[in-house]
């Protein structure tokens, strides 16, 4: 492969993008690295009542965690090789998940689906936009999950659709019973990080 050059047409010097040998992090170093830099990026301590009816000592900004660009790529990289093999289409619930859905998609190379979890038919458009075909295999991307309520809407919708909706990828999971309602609707759940993975700043000072 011939190495690009800048548009000035200088080298890039010291950095090698393409060098074989270049020092990369082990798997498991490069997952831990961006645990804690999830944290560090997302992570807000204070009492918040959440969407879902749960009140936590915390919670999980998942617009913060997407709006970095180094995060979002690696989150991108560990979540697609969550995806099982003979998925057709990864998904996204509208509106937070879509940009690490979009990530994903880009990253697998799969397709992407965005279910409108809130669509009641008065506005126009589709209960699941992107072109979903009836019984395509269905991986659904989440960001933060706490009980798993928007995950189950948004697998009731793919499913209406005539999806086959076989996992749940998230980013954080918050252990508040997720997966077990998920197992409930024969849906696995894979998280990338739990909540009891997290060594928080509250509990380390």
């Amino acid at each position: 492969m011939t190495r690009p050059t800048s548009q000035a047409g200088a080298d890039f010097g010291a950095l090698d993008l393409y060098a074989e040998n270049r020092l990369r992090l082990a798997e498991s170093a490069a997952l831990t690295e961006l645990r804690d830099d999830l944290l560090r990026a997302s992570y807000q301590p204070g009492h918040v009542h959440l969407d879902s009816g749960v009140d936590q000592p915390y919670f999980f900004d998942k617009y913060l965690m997407v709006a970095r660009p180094a995060v979002l790529r690696r989150l991108s990289r560990f979540m697609a090789a969550l995806v099982p093999p003979g998925v057709d289409r990864v998904a996204a619930p509208t509106l937070g998940a879509v940009a690490i859905g979009t990530a994903v998609s880009l990253e697998s190379g799969l397709p992407l689906a965005i279910a409108r979890t809130h669509w009641d038919g008065g506005r126009g458009g589709h209960p699941v936009e992107g072109g979903l075909h009836r019984g395509e295999n269905v991986a659904l991307v989440e960001d933060v999950v706490v009980t798993g309520t928007r995950a189950l809407q948004a697998v009731g919708r793919l499913r209406d659709q005539g999806a086959e909706v076989r996992i749940v990828l998230c980013a954080v999971d918050c252990e508040r019973g997720a997966d077990r309602r998920l197992a409930e609707v024969g849906v696995d759940f894979a998280p990338l990080f739990r909540y009891s993975s997290f060594s928080m700043p509250t509990e380390t000072a």
